[in-house]
């Protein structure tokens, strides 16, 4: 696995650049933002490669309703500008949402349509977004998000963004995200949805309920899907989209740091127990 970290959430009293140089200082391979716009994305790419980690990715849309059948047009256009800074940058993922989101996380509703024509206009558009990156070596990510806190918001469970990436059926362009933090609001069965969906999601996001907070500081057992994700195969990226508790980033490095360290001691036992011969 890659670990990467959302430096939207942490070190926020930093600029951007100097997060980067925290988050490769702490042992991260890869870097995740939201709105490449307001993230100093150049200032960002050069502490990348000033300190040899990566952008794994950012916002593709935010300001578009891929929901609205009506929306093509500016979905894509969206799509294509992050994805032209993608490229320039070296970002891996686009992160990419079925309804507008305005600042203050306020969701545009989607058009007065029943749910499965507003899921065929996500793929439809999916589909051309699809071409739009091929080759391009940047991969569209389907945000679910809880409705919980965002109210109105359509792809409201992990599941939804695995059947639209099945739907697509192009994973080196289209696949889903699973966030522990979002489907524990909204949906619960954690690691079945997670097992069900594992070939389909290009990123697992990790995030404590409540509060969106560091491992060991909520209810979820993390630890439990790193295992289950080890158990399986799973090679990707595991971002930690974390609020640091009481506002101490040093403190979340270290429990993420801990949970990383028992996760390979793990795989490191189950390993070990899998090389010796029968009998033993």
């Amino acid at each position: 696995m890659q670990w990467s970290v959302s430096i939207q959430l942490m070190w926020d009293g930093l600029p951007f650049p100097d997060r980067v140089r925290a988050a490769a200082a702490a042992g991260f391979d890869l870097v995740d933002l939201w709105d490449q716009r307001q993230s100093d994305i150049d200032g960002v790419a050069a502490a990348c490669r000033e300190t040899g980690i990566g952008i794994n990715g950012f916002f593709g849309t935010r300001d578009t309703q891929l929901c609205d059948p009506a929306a093509k047009g500016d979905v894509l256009d969206e799509i294509s500008r992050n994805l032209d800074v993608a490229v320039r940058v070296g970002a891996r993922q686009l992160h990419v949402f079925s309804n507008a989101i305005r600042p203050g996380g306020l969701v545009v509703p989607a058009p007065d349509l029943p749910v499965e024509r507003l899921l065929d206009a996500c793929a439809e558009t999916l589909e051309a977004a699809a071409d739009r990156v091929a080759g391009s070596g940047v991969q569209l990510v389907l945000e679910h998000l809880n409705t919980v806190f965002l109210p109105g918001y359509l792809w409201d469970d992990a599941a939804t963004s695995v059947e639209l990436a099945q739907r697509i059926g192009r994973f080196d362009q289209v696949a889903a995200v699973f966030d522990s933090f979002h489907q524990q609001l909204t949906h619960g069965r954690l690691a079945e949805t997670l097992d069900a969906g594992l070939p389909w999601f290009g990123r697992v996001d990790l995030a404590q309920v409540p509060g969106r907070f560091e491992p060991g500081e909520g209810e979820i057992d993390l630890g439990y899907l790193l295992r289950l994700l080890g158990e399986r195969g799973w090679d990707r990226t595991v971002t930690f989209e974390t609020t640091p508790k009481a506002g101490d980033p040093e403190r979340a490095v270290r429990a993420i740091q801990n949970l990383i360290a028992e996760h390979a001691r793990t795989t490191a036992r189950a390993d070990a127990r899998a090389a010796q011969p029968e009998g033993r």
